[in-house]
């Protein structure tokens, strides 16, 4: 049986042990390992953000935008600690591993392995063909949309070149006009116009509920920023 967490320091230890405290950040707090999960409310990115804390390093957990995973019974964060960023993020990514498989959330930023078919051998591969869609890249990335500003917040299920679908229980009508900001990263911030093209008004298995929007000007800062997405 696992020891329980700690009100004070945010992680699991027993009652003997000595308690390091409350882990104070005494340093910045980067962003590291995310994965988007597929839950009862929709599609949620869940991510773990990294900090020195004195001679330690400490982990949390977030669901994004701003939501920190809690202590049970408390209002403190969950902490992770290792002798090194990487230990304290390994132990946060073990924990919500193990949290979305006992809750049978599926992970939606993974292509799934199928078994291979017969098709015909193909040449090499040429440029795409005009009219042709674009590559859809499987991302979970935060946005933020509304028709006359990008306020509502919500998260891709993929994007492309030429346009992406948003993850969200209220897509707007096809026809409708979107203002987004996709955030690629904490430094890639884009805003985009587009128009809906379609949308899926009930979460199917495997499939969530959202909009499919095409853009409606290019805009080379997004372009690039998906190209950059391996």
């Amino acid at each position: 049986m696992e020891p329980p967490w700690c009100r004070v320091c945010g992680t699991r230890h027993g009652r003997d042990a000595v308690c390091p405290g409350p882990l104070l950040a005494t340093g910045p707090e980067r962003s590291g390992f995310r994965i988007a999960v597929e839950t009862p409310d929709g599609i949620e990115a869940i991510g773990v953000l990294v900090a020195p804390a004195g001679r330690v390093w400490r982990a949390r957990v977030l669901t994004y935008p701003n939501v920190l995973w809690t202590v049970p019974g408390g209002d403190g964060s969950l902490k992770f600690v290792g002798a090194s960023p990487a230990e304290a993020e390994r132990k946060a990514i073990e924990y919500v591993r193990a949290h979305c498989a006992r809750r049978g959330w599926l992970r939606r930023d993974e292509v799934v392995a199928v078994g291979r078919g017969d098709f015909p051998a193909e040449s090499v591969r040429g440029p795409r063909a005009p009219g042709a869609p674009a590559e859809r890249k499987v991302r979970a990335l935060p946005v933020r949309y509304g028709t006359e500003a990008p306020t509502a917040g919500a998260l891709t299920a993929n994007v492309s070149e030429t346009g992406l679908f948003v993850a969200t229980i209220e897509p707007f009508v096809p026809g409708t006009e979107v203002r987004l900001r996709v955030e690629f990263d904490e430094d890639t911030n884009v805003p985009v116009l587009g128009r809906v093209v379609w949308n899926r008004e009930k979460m199917e298995i495997g499939r969530p509920s959202g909009m499919g929007i095409r853009l409606l000007a290019l805009s080379t800062a997004y372009v690039r920023a998906v190209r950059a997405l391996s």
